[in-house]
Protein backbone atom coordinates (compact mmCIF):
# COMPACT_ATOMS: atom_id res chain seq x y z
CA UNK A 1 0.00 0.00 0.00
CA UNK A 2 2.78 2.42 0.90
CA UNK A 3 4.52 1.63 -2.39
CA UNK A 4 1.38 2.63 -4.30
CA UNK A 5 1.20 5.96 -2.43
CA UNK A 6 4.84 6.72 -3.14
CA UNK A 7 4.28 5.84 -6.80
CA UNK A 8 1.34 8.25 -7.00
CA UNK A 9 3.32 11.01 -5.31
CA UNK A 10 6.16 10.46 -7.76
CA UNK A 11 3.79 10.71 -10.72
CA UNK A 12 2.37 14.00 -9.44
CA UNK A 13 5.87 15.38 -8.97
CA UNK A 14 6.81 14.32 -12.51
CA UNK A 15 3.86 16.19 -14.01
CA UNK A 16 5.05 19.19 -12.06
CA UNK A 17 2.24 21.71 -12.49
CA UNK A 18 0.78 21.09 -9.08
CA UNK A 19 3.90 20.00 -7.26
CA UNK A 20 5.71 21.95 -4.59
CA UNK A 21 8.76 22.07 -6.81
CA UNK A 22 6.77 23.68 -9.63
CA UNK A 23 5.29 26.24 -7.21
CA UNK A 24 8.81 27.36 -6.35
CA UNK A 25 9.24 28.60 -9.95
CA UNK A 26 8.80 32.35 -9.68
CA UNK A 27 8.33 33.03 -13.38
CA UNK A 28 5.31 32.05 -15.47
CA UNK A 29 5.81 29.76 -18.50
CA UNK A 30 6.45 31.34 -21.90
CA UNK A 31 3.85 30.60 -24.54
CA UNK A 32 3.98 30.02 -28.30
CA UNK A 33 0.78 29.15 -30.14
CA UNK A 34 -1.86 30.06 -32.68
CA UNK A 35 -5.61 29.72 -33.17
CA UNK A 36 -8.19 30.37 -35.86
CA UNK A 37 -8.04 33.98 -36.95
CA UNK A 38 -8.19 36.61 -35.62
CA UNK A 39 -6.02 34.81 -33.01
CA UNK A 40 -6.17 37.71 -30.57
CA UNK A 41 -6.15 35.63 -27.39
CA UNK A 42 -3.19 33.42 -28.28
CA UNK A 43 -1.47 36.33 -30.02
CA UNK A 44 -1.78 38.27 -26.77
CA UNK A 45 -0.31 35.36 -24.80
CA UNK A 46 2.74 35.40 -27.09
CA UNK A 47 3.11 39.18 -26.65
CA UNK A 48 2.80 38.83 -22.87
CA UNK A 49 5.51 36.14 -22.93
CA UNK A 50 7.83 38.51 -24.81
CA UNK A 51 7.06 41.25 -22.27
CA UNK A 52 7.88 38.99 -19.33
CA UNK A 53 10.94 37.40 -20.93
CA UNK A 54 12.48 40.73 -21.95
CA UNK A 55 11.72 42.21 -18.52
CA UNK A 56 13.35 39.21 -16.88
CA UNK A 57 16.47 39.76 -18.99
CA UNK A 58 16.67 43.46 -18.14
CA UNK A 59 16.09 42.62 -14.49
CA UNK A 60 19.07 40.27 -14.47
CA UNK A 61 21.30 42.88 -16.13
CA UNK A 62 20.25 45.69 -13.78
CA UNK A 63 19.96 43.48 -10.68
CA UNK A 64 16.43 44.69 -10.13
CA UNK A 65 15.92 42.19 -7.31
CA UNK A 66 18.11 44.54 -5.25
CA UNK A 67 16.72 47.75 -6.75
CA UNK A 68 13.08 47.03 -7.64
CA UNK A 69 12.35 50.71 -8.28
CA UNK A 70 14.28 50.32 -11.56
CA UNK A 71 11.75 47.85 -12.99
CA UNK A 72 9.29 50.47 -14.29
CA UNK A 73 12.11 52.11 -16.28
CA UNK A 74 12.14 49.22 -18.75
CA UNK A 75 8.79 47.51 -18.17
CA UNK A 76 6.63 50.45 -19.25
CA UNK A 77 8.53 51.27 -22.49
CA UNK A 78 8.48 47.57 -23.40
CA UNK A 79 4.75 47.49 -22.78
CA UNK A 80 4.32 50.60 -24.92
CA UNK A 81 6.04 48.93 -27.87
CA UNK A 82 4.44 45.51 -27.46
CA UNK A 83 0.86 46.65 -26.99
CA UNK A 84 1.29 48.50 -30.31
CA UNK A 85 2.47 45.27 -31.95
CA UNK A 86 -0.58 43.49 -30.54
CA UNK A 87 -2.82 46.31 -31.81
CA UNK A 88 -1.52 46.06 -35.37
CA UNK A 89 -0.58 42.39 -35.88
CA UNK A 90 -3.18 40.52 -33.80
CA UNK A 91 -5.79 43.28 -34.09
CA UNK A 92 -6.09 44.95 -37.49
CA UNK A 93 -3.98 42.21 -39.02
CA UNK A 94 -5.92 39.41 -37.34
CA UNK A 95 -9.25 40.62 -38.70
CA UNK A 96 -7.70 41.20 -42.14
CA UNK A 97 -6.22 37.67 -42.17
CA UNK A 98 -9.62 36.31 -41.17
CA UNK A 99 -10.97 37.63 -44.49
CA UNK A 100 -7.93 36.72 -46.60
CA UNK A 101 -6.91 40.35 -47.21
CA UNK A 102 -3.14 39.75 -46.79
CA UNK A 103 -2.12 42.48 -44.34
CA UNK A 104 1.33 44.02 -43.98
CA UNK A 105 2.73 46.27 -41.26
CA UNK A 106 4.71 49.47 -40.99
CA UNK A 107 6.56 50.26 -37.74
CA UNK A 108 8.54 53.48 -37.32
CA UNK A 109 9.82 55.43 -34.29
CA UNK A 110 6.83 57.74 -34.78
CA UNK A 111 4.01 55.24 -35.15
CA UNK A 112 2.70 52.06 -36.71
CA UNK A 113 0.15 51.04 -39.29
CA UNK A 114 -1.45 48.12 -41.09
CA UNK A 115 -1.93 47.94 -44.86
CA UNK A 116 -3.78 45.46 -47.06
CA UNK A 117 -2.72 43.84 -50.31
CA UNK A 118 -6.41 43.32 -51.15
CA UNK A 119 -9.25 45.78 -50.61
CA UNK A 120 -12.03 44.81 -48.16
CA UNK A 121 -14.96 43.16 -49.90
CA UNK A 122 -17.68 44.55 -47.60
CA UNK A 123 -18.09 47.45 -45.22
CA UNK A 124 -18.59 44.94 -42.41
CA UNK A 125 -14.99 43.88 -43.01
CA UNK A 126 -13.99 47.56 -42.94
CA UNK A 127 -15.72 47.97 -39.58
CA UNK A 128 -14.19 44.85 -38.03
CA UNK A 129 -10.70 45.80 -39.21
CA UNK A 130 -11.10 49.36 -37.87
CA UNK A 131 -12.08 48.14 -34.40
CA UNK A 132 -9.71 45.17 -34.38
CA UNK A 133 -6.72 47.03 -32.95
CA UNK A 134 -8.28 48.06 -29.65
CA UNK A 135 -10.32 44.85 -29.60
CA UNK A 136 -7.16 42.73 -29.56
CA UNK A 137 -5.59 44.80 -26.79
CA UNK A 138 -8.74 44.47 -24.68
CA UNK A 139 -8.72 40.68 -25.17
CA UNK A 140 -5.05 40.48 -24.13
CA UNK A 141 -5.60 42.74 -21.13
CA UNK A 142 -8.58 40.71 -19.94
CA UNK A 143 -6.62 37.45 -19.89
CA UNK A 144 -3.73 39.04 -17.98
CA UNK A 145 -6.19 40.51 -15.49
CA UNK A 146 -7.79 37.10 -14.91
CA UNK A 147 -4.32 35.63 -14.36
CA UNK A 148 -3.60 38.28 -11.75
CA UNK A 149 -6.70 37.34 -9.77
CA UNK A 150 -5.87 33.64 -9.55
CA UNK A 151 -4.46 32.07 -6.40
CA UNK A 152 -0.82 32.48 -7.50
CA UNK A 153 -1.25 35.90 -9.08
CA UNK A 154 0.92 36.70 -12.10
CA UNK A 155 4.23 38.36 -12.87
CA UNK A 156 4.32 42.05 -12.07
CA UNK A 157 6.01 42.73 -15.43
CA UNK A 158 2.69 41.89 -17.15
CA UNK A 159 0.78 44.67 -15.39
CA UNK A 160 2.12 47.63 -17.45
CA UNK A 161 1.22 45.69 -20.60
CA UNK A 162 -2.26 45.01 -19.26
CA UNK A 163 -2.84 48.62 -18.23
CA UNK A 164 -1.62 50.17 -21.48
CA UNK A 165 -3.56 47.63 -23.54
CA UNK A 166 -6.70 48.31 -21.48
CA UNK A 167 -6.31 52.07 -21.84
CA UNK A 168 -5.72 51.86 -25.60
CA UNK A 169 -9.46 51.77 -26.31
CA UNK A 170 -10.30 54.78 -24.13
CA UNK A 171 -7.38 57.05 -24.98
CA UNK A 172 -7.72 56.45 -28.72
CA UNK A 173 -11.41 57.40 -28.66
CA UNK A 174 -11.02 60.40 -26.36
CA UNK A 175 -8.36 62.00 -28.57
CA UNK A 176 -10.34 61.37 -31.79
CA UNK A 177 -11.99 64.49 -33.31
CA UNK A 178 -15.73 65.09 -33.00
CA UNK A 179 -17.31 65.19 -36.48
CA UNK A 180 -19.71 67.97 -35.39
CA UNK A 181 -17.30 70.44 -33.81
CA UNK A 182 -14.20 69.58 -35.84
CA UNK A 183 -15.17 68.22 -39.27
CA UNK A 184 -11.80 69.08 -40.79
CA UNK A 185 -9.94 67.26 -38.04
CA UNK A 186 -12.35 64.33 -38.34
CA UNK A 187 -11.77 64.08 -42.08
CA UNK A 188 -8.01 64.33 -41.59
CA UNK A 189 -8.27 61.52 -39.05
CA UNK A 190 -10.20 59.33 -41.48
CA UNK A 191 -7.73 60.13 -44.25
CA UNK A 192 -4.72 59.39 -42.03
CA UNK A 193 -6.10 56.11 -40.67
CA UNK A 194 -7.44 57.14 -37.25
CA UNK A 195 -9.26 53.96 -36.20
CA UNK A 196 -12.32 55.64 -34.75
CA UNK A 197 -12.74 58.36 -37.35
CA UNK A 198 -12.58 55.50 -39.85
CA UNK A 199 -15.05 53.40 -37.82
CA UNK A 200 -17.63 56.20 -37.55
CA UNK A 201 -17.27 56.86 -41.28
CA UNK A 202 -17.58 53.14 -42.07
CA UNK A 203 -20.83 52.99 -40.09
CA UNK A 204 -22.18 55.72 -42.39
CA UNK A 205 -20.86 53.91 -45.46
CA UNK A 206 -22.59 50.71 -44.33
CA UNK A 207 -25.89 52.56 -43.85
CA UNK A 208 -25.66 54.03 -47.36
CA UNK A 209 -24.37 50.97 -49.18
CA UNK A 210 -21.15 52.68 -50.29
CA UNK A 211 -18.38 50.84 -52.09
CA UNK A 212 -16.04 49.26 -49.49
CA UNK A 213 -13.00 49.77 -51.72
CA UNK A 214 -13.73 53.51 -51.99
CA UNK A 215 -13.92 53.72 -48.19
CA UNK A 216 -10.62 51.85 -47.73
CA UNK A 217 -8.81 53.92 -50.39
CA UNK A 218 -10.11 57.20 -48.91
CA UNK A 219 -12.27 57.99 -51.94
CA UNK A 220 -15.48 58.09 -49.89
CA UNK A 221 -17.16 61.47 -49.40
CA UNK A 222 -18.31 61.96 -45.80
CA UNK A 223 -21.76 63.50 -45.32
CA UNK A 224 -21.28 65.76 -42.31
CA UNK A 225 -25.01 66.62 -42.29
CA UNK A 226 -25.73 63.06 -41.13
CA UNK A 227 -26.74 63.30 -37.41
CA UNK A 228 -25.74 59.67 -36.88
CA UNK A 229 -22.06 60.61 -37.13
CA UNK A 230 -22.36 62.54 -33.87
CA UNK A 231 -24.53 59.92 -32.19
CA UNK A 232 -22.06 57.12 -32.91
CA UNK A 233 -19.21 59.36 -31.72
CA UNK A 234 -21.09 60.03 -28.44
CA UNK A 235 -21.68 56.30 -27.90
CA UNK A 236 -17.96 55.69 -28.38
CA UNK A 237 -17.04 58.36 -25.83
CA UNK A 238 -19.47 56.94 -23.25
CA UNK A 239 -17.89 53.49 -23.74
CA UNK A 240 -14.39 54.97 -23.45
CA UNK A 241 -15.18 56.59 -20.09
CA UNK A 242 -16.83 53.40 -18.82
CA UNK A 243 -13.74 51.42 -19.80
CA UNK A 244 -11.47 53.79 -17.84
CA UNK A 245 -13.45 53.33 -14.61
CA UNK A 246 -12.30 49.71 -14.23
CA UNK A 247 -11.70 49.11 -10.47
CA UNK A 248 -10.06 45.72 -11.06
CA UNK A 249 -7.40 47.29 -13.31
CA UNK A 250 -6.82 50.14 -10.84
CA UNK A 251 -6.34 47.59 -8.06
CA UNK A 252 -3.82 45.79 -10.29
CA UNK A 253 -1.85 49.03 -10.61
CA UNK A 254 -1.79 49.30 -6.81
CA UNK A 255 -0.49 45.73 -6.61
CA UNK A 256 2.18 46.56 -9.19
CA UNK A 257 3.48 49.49 -7.15
CA UNK A 258 3.38 47.89 -3.71
CA UNK A 259 4.34 44.28 -4.49
CA UNK A 260 6.55 44.67 -7.54
CA UNK A 261 8.11 48.13 -7.71
CA UNK A 262 8.55 48.66 -3.95
CA UNK A 263 8.90 45.21 -2.36
CA UNK A 264 10.65 43.71 -5.37
CA UNK A 265 8.45 40.65 -5.69
CA UNK A 266 8.43 39.00 -9.10
CA UNK A 267 4.75 38.16 -8.74
CA UNK A 268 1.89 40.46 -7.85
CA UNK A 269 -1.73 40.02 -6.88
CA UNK A 270 -4.20 42.93 -6.68
CA UNK A 271 -6.23 43.60 -3.54
CA UNK A 272 -9.87 42.49 -3.51
CA UNK A 273 -12.79 42.16 -1.11
CA UNK A 274 -11.71 39.12 0.95
CA UNK A 275 -14.12 36.46 2.20
CA UNK A 276 -11.50 34.27 3.86
CA UNK A 277 -10.17 30.87 2.92
CA UNK A 278 -8.75 32.13 -0.37
CA UNK A 279 -12.11 33.50 -1.60
CA UNK A 280 -12.64 37.07 -2.72
CA UNK A 281 -14.57 39.41 -5.00
CA UNK A 282 -13.80 42.33 -7.28
CA UNK A 283 -15.56 44.17 -10.11
CA UNK A 284 -14.43 45.46 -13.49
CA UNK A 285 -15.58 47.44 -16.50
CA UNK A 286 -14.60 47.16 -20.16
CA UNK A 287 -15.97 47.97 -23.61
CA UNK A 288 -15.77 47.03 -27.28
CA UNK A 289 -17.22 48.04 -30.64
CA UNK A 290 -19.20 45.81 -33.00
CA UNK A 291 -19.95 46.60 -36.65
CA UNK A 292 -23.27 48.24 -35.77
CA UNK A 293 -23.21 48.77 -32.00
CA UNK A 294 -21.10 49.73 -29.00
CA UNK A 295 -21.04 47.38 -26.01
CA UNK A 296 -20.15 47.96 -22.34
CA UNK A 297 -19.40 45.15 -19.88
CA UNK A 298 -19.87 44.99 -16.12
CA UNK A 299 -17.70 42.17 -14.74
CA UNK A 300 -17.79 40.41 -11.38
CA UNK A 301 -14.69 38.36 -10.53
CA UNK A 302 -15.28 35.65 -7.94
CA UNK A 303 -11.84 34.50 -6.77
CA UNK A 304 -11.52 30.98 -5.33
CA UNK A 305 -8.56 28.74 -4.40
CA UNK A 306 -9.33 26.59 -7.45
CA UNK A 307 -9.86 29.18 -10.18
CA UNK A 308 -11.49 32.52 -10.96
CA UNK A 309 -15.12 32.79 -12.04
CA UNK A 310 -15.98 35.83 -14.19
CA UNK A 311 -19.68 36.64 -14.61
CA UNK A 312 -20.70 39.61 -16.75
CA UNK A 313 -23.65 41.51 -18.14
CA UNK A 314 -23.45 44.00 -20.98
CA UNK A 315 -25.52 46.33 -23.09
CA UNK A 316 -25.35 46.54 -26.89
CA UNK A 317 -26.20 50.05 -28.06
CA UNK A 318 -26.89 50.73 -31.74
CA UNK A 319 -28.00 54.01 -33.27
CA UNK A 320 -31.70 53.19 -32.64
CA UNK A 321 -31.92 50.32 -30.14
CA UNK A 322 -30.40 48.79 -27.00
CA UNK A 323 -30.29 45.08 -26.16
CA UNK A 324 -28.36 43.00 -23.62
CA UNK A 325 -26.03 40.06 -23.25
CA UNK A 326 -24.44 38.00 -20.52
CA UNK A 327 -21.74 35.41 -20.06
CA UNK A 328 -19.44 33.56 -17.71
CA UNK A 329 -15.84 32.40 -17.79
CA UNK A 330 -14.12 29.95 -15.48
CA UNK A 331 -10.39 30.66 -15.57
CA UNK A 332 -7.73 28.18 -14.45
CA UNK A 333 -9.96 25.48 -12.99
CA UNK A 334 -7.52 22.91 -11.62
CA UNK A 335 -8.68 19.32 -12.09
CA UNK A 336 -5.39 17.75 -11.06
CA UNK A 337 -1.68 18.36 -10.90
CA UNK A 338 -1.30 18.27 -14.67
CA UNK A 339 -4.65 19.51 -15.99
CA UNK A 340 -6.16 23.00 -15.97
CA UNK A 341 -9.36 24.01 -17.74
CA UNK A 342 -10.68 27.33 -19.01
CA UNK A 343 -14.39 27.43 -19.87
CA UNK A 344 -16.50 30.24 -21.33
CA UNK A 345 -20.08 30.75 -22.47
CA UNK A 346 -21.73 33.83 -23.95
CA UNK A 347 -25.21 34.79 -25.11
CA UNK A 348 -26.54 38.07 -26.47
CA UNK A 349 -29.31 39.67 -28.48
CA UNK A 350 -28.21 41.96 -31.31
CA UNK A 351 -29.99 45.33 -31.37
CA UNK A 352 -31.90 46.59 -34.36
CA UNK A 353 -29.74 49.07 -36.25
CA UNK A 354 -29.72 51.27 -39.31
CA UNK A 355 -26.56 49.45 -40.44
CA UNK A 356 -28.41 46.11 -40.40
CA UNK A 357 -25.35 43.92 -39.78
CA UNK A 358 -26.48 41.61 -36.95
CA UNK A 359 -29.94 40.32 -36.08
CA UNK A 360 -31.44 38.06 -33.45
CA UNK A 361 -29.69 36.07 -30.76
CA UNK A 362 -26.06 35.03 -30.64
CA UNK A 363 -24.11 32.51 -28.60
CA UNK A 364 -20.60 31.18 -28.02
CA UNK A 365 -19.05 28.31 -26.07
CA UNK A 366 -15.31 27.76 -25.55
CA UNK A 367 -13.19 25.19 -23.72
CA UNK A 368 -9.43 25.22 -23.31
CA UNK A 369 -7.24 22.63 -21.63
CA UNK A 370 -3.66 23.03 -20.39
CA UNK A 371 -1.97 19.67 -20.00
CA UNK A 372 1.31 19.19 -18.13
CA UNK A 373 4.09 17.43 -20.03
CA UNK A 374 6.70 16.96 -17.35
CA UNK A 375 8.05 19.76 -15.17
CA UNK A 376 8.67 22.35 -17.86
CA UNK A 377 6.15 21.96 -20.66
CA UNK A 378 2.41 22.50 -21.00
CA UNK A 379 0.26 21.76 -24.01
CA UNK A 380 -2.68 24.14 -24.63
CA UNK A 381 -5.65 22.98 -26.71
CA UNK A 382 -8.64 25.23 -27.40
CA UNK A 383 -11.94 24.47 -29.10
CA UNK A 384 -15.14 26.44 -29.45
CA UNK A 385 -18.22 27.11 -31.52
CA UNK A 386 -20.38 30.18 -32.02
CA UNK A 387 -23.15 31.73 -34.05
CA UNK A 388 -22.44 34.39 -36.64
CA UNK A 389 -21.82 37.80 -35.12
CA UNK A 390 -19.33 39.88 -33.20
CA UNK A 391 -17.77 38.67 -29.96
CA UNK A 392 -14.36 40.11 -29.00
CA UNK A 393 -11.46 37.89 -29.99
CA UNK A 394 -13.49 35.26 -31.88
CA UNK A 395 -14.16 34.73 -35.61
CA UNK A 396 -17.09 36.75 -36.96
CA UNK A 397 -18.58 33.80 -38.84
CA UNK A 398 -20.46 30.88 -37.33
CA UNK A 399 -19.13 27.39 -36.72
CA UNK A 400 -16.27 25.74 -34.81
CA UNK A 401 -12.83 27.22 -34.17
CA UNK A 402 -9.66 25.74 -32.71
CA UNK A 403 -6.23 26.64 -31.39
CA UNK A 404 -3.14 25.10 -29.89
CA UNK A 405 0.16 26.04 -28.30
CA UNK A 406 3.03 25.03 -26.07
CA UNK A 407 4.34 26.65 -22.88
CA UNK A 408 7.87 26.29 -21.54
CA UNK A 409 9.07 27.20 -18.04
CA UNK A 410 12.65 27.77 -16.91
Amino acid sequence: MRARWWLMIGAVAALGLGSARAEEVRFDPYFLGHEFEPSMDYGGRVIDSIQRGASRGFGMLLRTHRRPYLAPIYEWPLAGILHTVQHEVSGHGGRAREFGLRPFYIFTPFGAGTGLRRDPETNVQNLLIAGGGTESNTVMAQRILLDLYTREGAEGASIPLMLLARADFSIYILISPDPRSDPDGFFDGYDAGNDFSYYVTARQAQRRGADPGDLWNRDYTIDFDDPMLGEVHDALRAAAIWNLLDPAALAAFYGYVTDHAIRGRVRARPPMIPFGGGFGLTAGTRAAIAPDSVTRYLDLHFVTPHGTLLVYGRDLVSSIDTRYGWGARLHRLRLGPGLTLHLAGDAWTAPDSLEGVERGRGWNATAEAEIGLGRRFRLSLKGGAKSEGFLPGTPFGDGPYFGGGLSFAF
